[in-house]
Parts: C-alpha cells; sequence; structure tokens
C-alpha cells in the first residue's frame, strides 16, 4: 500500500507534506524551471510505472487486467473520491472538448433558446456552443470588467427568459480569473439554467469537492493538474441535467444493458450514458495512479501550496513593476499567474527559454 507523502511517522496526520521529497517525483524539474502547467503539465514518475504495468500486462497475460473494464470502474472510483463527487456522476471521456460538445448536442434546445458565455473562454468553450447558430441558438458574449474579470454582473444583463444554458471557466486560461462558482450557480438555479463550467485550469489545483460546488456540469481533460495523459479526462453531471442530455451517439456502454437484443433500450442513468466502445484503457490506467497520486498528497495540501507559490511569484513581479493580469486576491485566482508587458511577450518566452524557464504566452 502507498503511503501519503510527508514524515508520516511523526506526523501521521499529513500536515506538513515532504514537498521536496514530491519534487523528486517529477524528473523534469531537474532539468529545468517549469512554470507552463497552464498549458502542459509535468508528469510524476508514477505515470512511467503505470504505463511500464499496464504493458507488462499485456506481455504477460495478454492484458488481462490492461483491457479489464474492472479496472475502467477503479478509475472512476479514484477519479470521483480524489475530486469530489459521487461515482455515478463520473463519465471518462477523452477530453474538455469532447464533454462541452456532448452537452452542447444533447441538450434539449428549443428555437429562441440562447447560451451566454464570455469573451475570456477558451475556444473548447467557444465553439461548440457557436456551431449550434444553425438549431435557432444564439451565443450571447459577456465582456470582463476593467480588471479582466467576468463576474455575475457582467453576465446578468444578457440573461433572459430564452436563457438555457450559462458555461464558463472555473479558471480563465488567459488571465487566470477564478469565478465565483457560488454566485453564479445560485443566480442560475433561482432561473433554471444549466450551469456548465470548464475545469481543466482548477481540477487538480483547487480543493472544494466538484459536488459542493453547486454547478450542473464539469469538464476537465486530464493532461494538465491531473496529471493524467491526453486523452483520458473525465466529466462529471449532476443527475437532473445527465437525464436531459441525449448522447449525441452511443454504444453498448450508453445503455443500462448490453444486450443488443433488448425490446427497449435505456439509457444508462449513471455516467455510462455518455461513454461508448472501447475505452482509452491505457489513459485510464494512468489516470487512476494519478488521481490516487494526488489524494496522497492532498488537495488541500495542493491548494495551499499553490497560493504560497503564486503569491511569491506575485509579489516579485511587483516589487519590479511588472503589470499583472491576474486578479491578486486568492478568491479570484488559482494556478495560473499573468503579466503584462509593453513589449511583445514571443521574445520574453525565448529569452527565457534559452535559461531553461518554461513559460507561454497567450492572447487572451
Amino acid at each position: 500500500m502507498q503511503r501519503p507523502y510527508g514524515d508520516t511517522a511523526a506526523n501521521p496526520q499529513r500536515t506538513v507534506p515532504d514537498w521536496a521529497a514530491i519534487r523528486s517525483q517529477f524528473p523534469t524539474t531537474g532539468k529545468l524551471a517549469f512554470l507552463n502547467s497552464g498549458m502542459k503539465a509535468l508528469l510524476p514518475k508514477s505515470v512511467a510505472e503505470a504505463m511500464q504495468e499496464w504493458i507488462e500486462d499485456v506481455y504477460e497475460s495478454g492484458g488481462e487486467k490492461a483491457f479489464s473494464m474492472a479496472e475502467i470502474e477503479k478509475t472512476r472510483a479514484a477519479v470521483a473520491a480524489t475530486f469530489g463527487a459521487p461515482a455515478d456522476c463520473i463519465s471518462l471521456i477523452k477530453n474538455t472538448a469532447e464533454g462541452i460538445g456532448i452537452i452542447a448536442q444533447g441538450f434539449p434546445w428549443r428555437a429562441g433558446d440562447n447560451v451566454v458565455i464570455s469573451d475570456i473562454e477558451h475556444e473548447t468553450n467557444t465553439f461548440p456552443w457557436r456551431y449550434l447558430k444553425s438549431r435557432g441558438i444564439e451565443t450571447r458574449f459577456a465582456k470582463p470588467d476593467g480588471q479582466g474579470r467576468v463576474t455575475l454582473e457582467c453576465y446578468r444583463p444578457l440573461v433572459d427568459r430564452h436563457t438555457r444554458v450559462l458555461a464558463l471557466a472555473w479558471v480563465a486560461y488567459g488571465n487566470g480569473y477564478r469565478a465565483d462558482l457560488g454566485a453564479v450557480g445560485a443566480f442560475c438555479r433561482e432561473r433554471g439554467i444549466k450551469l456548465i463550467v470548464d475545469g481543466i485550469q482548477a481540477v487538480g489545483v483547487l480543493a472544494t469537492p466538484i459536488s459542493e460546488l453547486g454547478i450542473d456540469a464539469l469538464v476537465a481533460g486530464g493532461h494538465k493538474a491531473q496529471f493524467s495523459l491526453t486523452g483520458a479526462g473525465f466529466m462529471y453531471t449532476a443527475p437532473d441535467l445527465r437525464r436531459m442530455i441525449m448522447p449525441p451517439q452511443v454504444a453498448k456502454f450508453s445503455f443500462r444493458s448490453n444486450d443488443r437484443f433488448q425490446p427497449e433500450l435505456e439509457l444508462a442513468e449513471d455516467g455510462h450514458r455518455f461513454e461508448y466502445g472501447n475505452p482509452n484503457f491505457l489513459g485510464c490506467f494512468v489516470q487512476r495512479r494519478s488521481a490516487e497520486f494526488i489524494r496522497r498528497i492532498g488537495l488541500d495540501h495542493i491548494e495551499a501550496r499553490v497560493r504560497a507559490l503564486t503569491t511569491r511569484l506575485i509579489e516579485g513581479a511587483l516589487s519590479r513593476q511588472i503589470r499583472v493580469r491576474t486578479p491578486i486576491a486568492w478568491e479570484e485566482r488559482a494556478g495560473l499567474v499573468s503579466f503584462e508587458f509593453r513589449t511583445a511577450s514571443e521574445p520574453i518566452v525565448a529569452r527565457l527559454k534559452k535559461k531553461r524557464i518554461s513559460t507561454s504566452c497567450v492572447g487572451a
């Protein structure tokens, strides 16, 4: 059995994680200063170990464990336990785009309906909604305020009786703004609007359990702070929304029964509803180990560590008169910190790369 990180003998409550030991699990940190997890996260050694275990099972037993659906269910349980949601609310899907596409295409729209998003959304949370125009669905864009935040007051004027969905990023990929899901969620519930969340920049960083966010759906690819692989993400759907969504495509795992001669087809009531043929067996194998890795550290510890490190970075930038685009208050940010320079960002990123410091620049 794997033990939590830290001095567990002297500290059985795991109140002080051994960050040096955890850092040693990421070999890339010995080669460069990686400040680019908003793009792609580094992978711990447990990923390589899981991949090796998976392929060895293929070699030794023909994949008895590697291609087992029972192992997929263990991944579902691990993801649910780590990120705070009932296992039956979790669908194991490829990535954020797939999950948002499933919801956008499967939602019971009526001509004249609208969906509200914002100008600071990633294209993954933009194109699937705009694509509904041919079905008579309008996409409305909220503008950020003077501080780059899209608060409830920015959304409010765009919402009317035809608004069925409000979709936003928990943490915006561009300036790192963290949405107040509590306030927006309460607003949506009062009006019967479904709140759909792009969670990829927050899952694995923020400790609030998904089931306590007051949202209807959250979708997150696995290749960022989940420390998983591309093509191995998940989608959380609350039961009432899940029953509303008609999957745009189906296969045997989408139904209550795998009997292809069943008299009447009945869609699964749980997260299997949005799963189709053979899953990403290798990706799910890694996804489970990565979720267990995060859980051993503790999301509360991870959030506190991220807060401390990003605060240090922001304070250092401000002391050097560098403009910080990310909100300063912790409640309005998470793991992303964005700066604005008087000159083009690309040459700065290139110079940092030569010093083995990995960063990136974005246009939003």
